[in-house]
Order: structure tokens, then C-alpha cells, then sequence
């Protein structure tokens, strides 16, 4: 088997199918380009014994097309096109019948969602396929894929007809960690410092096929340049054609996405739907939950909430990037760019999002990891109601403490100065007036090399996490 990185947990209950005595449903979810195809081809290789990817935008004709297509280089005998999915499944029953072998057979569906087309009634033989037949012959692992996750959650897990409750396995596969970029790059011989990687990870985030088209030999900068702003770019056009192949009228996702990465604190519905134009109504509320849904969007709620008053952020770290350098090609001379100012400063707001991400890791460097822990933020207004400061991590702990996360990102040692430590005891002041039970406030510095212990860090820090803990 090739080697999979990471995906520790994925794998091991793609292994308990494997030693069931009973036939399984799997469904793989996650965004796209993340990997779900490469998981289940690499792990059951030569146990698959049909699979099928769905045709985007394209008729039943042709997804039926596919279908025989595949079959007949199976068999390695030529299979006509089934006149519909009833007589496909049944030719599907027969070959899979034929199959000999020792271990469970594989029948894996990918990209569900553009196989289902309009009234093919694709789903409902589906299910047939599965409860008159595939569940029962206790060898069988059935597995369905796709990066439009609100689809296959309303079309298979929340389904009240024949798929109601038959799935048996369940993964939702998420991006790579730091960690697991690093071995994913050291795999293919990519030799760069952390401080690179944590650069290269703020621009693609952990996402297996973009991580795939970096090249050794190459900086941090020159990847991206190659990538994002060469004459012939790999992903000029991977932002709409991202979004557009996950939903299927994608217009307001794509405007919710883009009025987010240009509000990188996130903002409330209200406001969100108001900048963006689109009316506050179902289909707004359907379209932010696919967006959530697929992993793109989170909805995170500020400290002492526990369902209304949050925001939704962007979590994708590409769409950042895009939005932010490559939609208007004002960045095409990138090796100059990253000097900017406008650079550094996206840079301080990008690894704040990547802390979040890895608040796993954060919380075990602070040794506190075996504690119950709640991670929030908080909008400090003055008395007119206006933003006066923001505090992006709030830790609030049950050993009565809080911790005040300041994030910074440097290339070297990070040096606190006295305005900054006063502006760090204001917002102690004021998140001490706004916590309903008296605890104790520790400041925690989050930065790249570490934070130099002057006199300013001294009696006012008390613990710190550099980009190394992440990893």
C-alpha cells in the first residue's frame, strides 16, 4: 500500500469494514480536493472491484454512459449502456456475484451528487441496491463520496425513505495539520523550514492537491508565484471553479465568500447578508449552511454565548488568499509583493486563523490539554458601541481561569513594547468587567520564534506558544 499520511482514525475504520462480519455503508465527506478519492483507492487498491465517478453537469444518458464504460473494462468485455439505474444495478448485482476473492468486495460511488441527476430516480434504486441485496451478502463495502457534504447529510444521512439510518460508517476528512504538511512535503522531498511551511499553509491551507503541485528546490515565494500568478498558473481560475463544482447554483456562495474574505474578524448574519446583498430569508439560511456544512464557513460564537450573536468566518485559507491578492491580478510581480505592507499585514490575520485551526495544539503546549476548555472570542466595544479592540482567543477554562491569546507573526523573536502591553492589560480590564464569575485572566503570547522576555513581557505574560508547537 502507498503511504498514507496522517489520517490515523480514517484509516482505522476503513480497517473495521474490512474485519466486519457484516456487509458496510460508508459515506466520505469533506471539501474538495482534500482527498477522499485518494483514501479509499489507496487503502482497499485492488479489493475494489467497481467504481464509479459521477460526470458534473452532465445527463443521465451520460452518467449511465460512465457506468457502462466502466463495467466493461472490468469484465474487459464490452457492456452496452443500460437503458436506466434499474437495469444497471441489476448487471451490477450479476458482476459483483462473479467477483472471487478472499476479503470483502468494494463497490465504491464517487461524486454522488452529480450522479443523481433530475428525476433518474438514481437514489431510490440506490437504496434498493443496498437493502434487497448489497447488506445482506455480509461481504460487501459499499462506499459513497462527495465534496458537496450538505448534499449527501439531506440526501443520505437525513433521508426518510430507503437510505433512512443504513449508513454504517461515517468520515468526515479534514485538512492536513501542520504536522502532517510537513510529512506530506518531506515525503516528496520538499525541504523547507517551518516558518516556509506555516508561509505556504496560510496561502493553500492543508489541502492535499495543492500541497501536491509544490516543487523542491522552490521557496515558499516561488511556489506561490508559480502557482497563483504565472502566465499559465495551475490556479487562476480554481477559486469560481472551486465553489461552482460543489453547488450547483453557486452565485450566492460565491458572494458570501468573498464579502467574508474581506472581513477577516468575520461578521454577523445581518451585516453579512446586507454587504452582500442577499435577502434575509430560507435560501440565505440554506446557503450558509452549505457552507458550513462543507467545511468552508465556521460559525463561531463570542464568549459567553451559547447559539445567537456569533459570526461566521471564513475558514478556507485558499479563498482568503484569493480574494485578497489574486482576484484583480494587482499581485502579479509576487516576489515584490511580499514585501509589502499590505503582505504582512495579511500575514499577522492569516496565522491568527491558522492558531485556530490547530487548537489542539495550543492547548497541549499549554500543558492543559487534560482540562475542560472552551475557545471563543470576544469584540470589546467603548461607550459608544464601537469596536474598540478584539480579542481573536479566548481560552476559558473550568480550573477558574481564562487565558488572553495574543497572536503575532514575525520572522524573528517577537519583542512586545510597552504600548502593547498596555493595550493587552486594557483588554484584561475590560474582559474582567465582562466575565459573569470571577476568575483569574492569564496573557498568553502565540508567535513565531517565541517573544523576547523584557521588561515589558515580564510580570504581565504568563505562559507563551511558538509556531514549533503547532506542529
Amino acid at each position: 500500500m502507498d503511504q498514507i499520511i496522517g489520517r490515523k482514525a480514517e484509516l482505522e475504520i476503513l480497517q473495521s469494514t474490512i474485519e466486519s462480519t457484516q456487509s458496510e455503508f460508508v459515506a466520505v465527506t469533506g471539501r474538495r480536493r482534500i482527498g477522499k478519492t485518494y483514501l479509499v483507492n489507496t487503502f482497499f487498491k485492488d479489493d475494489i472491484c467497481f467504481y464509479l465517478t459521477g460526470v458534473q453537469n452532465q445527463p443521465i444518458k451520460v452518467q449511465l454512459q460512465a457506468f457502462a464504460s466502466e463495467l466493461s473494462r472490468r469484465k474487459q468485455s464490452f457492456v452496452s449502456a443500460p437503458a436506466d439505474w434499474m437495469e444497471a444495478f441489476a448487471v451490477l448485482r450479476d458482476y459483483v456475484e462473479t467477483v472471487k476473492t478472499k476479503r470483502k468486495k468494494v463497490i465504491f460511488f464517487d461524486e454522488l451528487s452529480w450522479i443523481e441527476t433530475q428525476r433518474s430516480g438514481f437514489l431510490q434504486i440506490f437504496a434498493h441496491f443496498w437493502n434487497s441485496w448489497a447488506a445482506w451478502e455480509k461481504d460487501i463495502v459499499l462506499i459513497v463520496a462527495g465534496s458537496s457534504t450538505s448534499w449527501i447529510i439531506k440526501k443520505v444521512y437525513n433521508d426518510t425513505g430507503g437510505l433512512h439510518n443504513r449508513v454504517t460508517k461515517r468520515i468526515w476528512l479534514e485538512p492536513f495539520k501542520l504536522a502532517e504538511t510537513e510529512a506530506f512535503l518531506k515525503q516528496r522531498n520538499i525541504a523547507l523550514n517551518r516558518y516556509d511551511i506555516a508561509l505556504l499553509y496560510m496561502t493553500f491551507g492543508g489541502v492535499p492537491f495543492y500541497l501536491n503541485e509544490l516543487k523542491a528546490g522552490e521557496s515558499a515565494a516561488q511556489n506561490i508565484e508559480r502557482l497563483c500568478f504565472s502566465d499559465a498558473a495551475l490556479l487562476q481560475n480554481e477559486f469560481e471553479n472551486l465553489y461552482a463544482s460543489i453547488f450547483r447554483q453557486a452565485e450566492l456562495h460565491l458572494r458570501i465568500v468573498r464579502t467574508l474574505a474581506r472581513s477577516p474578524y468575520g461578521m454577523e448574519r445581518a451585516e453579512l447578508l446586507k454587504v452582500a446583498k442577499i435577502d434575509n430569508s430560507g435560501t440565505a439560511t440554506k446557503v450558509l449552511e452549505e457552507l458550513i456544512a462543507t467545511g468552508y464557513v465556521q460559525y463561531l460564537l463570542p464568549l459567553g454565548k451559547k447559539s445567537n450573536g456569533g459570526k461566521y468566518i471564513l475558514a478556507d485559507f485558499f479563498s482568503r488568499f484569493y480574494v485578497s491578492f489574486m482576484a484583480n491580478r494587482q499581485s502579479a510581480d509576487w516576489m515584490r509583493q511580499i514585501e509589502s505592507h499590505a503582505y504582512k499585514s495579511w500575514c499577522g490575520i492569516a496565522f491568527e486563523w491558522l492558531c485556530h485551526f490547530h487548537k489542539k495544539e495550543i492547548l497541549k503546549a499549554l500543558g492543559i490539554s487534560g482540562i475542560r476548555t472552551s475557545i471563543s472570542y470576544l469584540t470589546l466595544k467603548d461607550e459608544s458601541g464601537k469596536m474598540a479592540a478584539q480579542i481573536d482567543m479566548l481560552i476559558d477554562r473550568a480550573d477558574n481561569v481564562v487565558n488572553l491569546c495574543e497572536i503575532k507573526f514575525a520572522n524573528d523573536v517577537y519583542t512586545l513594547t510597552k504600548s502593547e502591553a498596555n493595550n493587552i492589560r486594557n483588554k484584561m480590564t475590560q474582559l474582567r468587567a465582562q466575565l459573569k464569575k470571577r476568575k483569574s485572566i492569564f496573557p498568553v503570547m502565540i508567535t513565531t520564534f517565541g517573544c523576547e522576555k523584557n521588561m515589558h513581557y515580564l510580570g504581565l505574560i504568563h505562559n507563551q506558544v511558538e509556531l514549533d508547537d503547532l506542529f
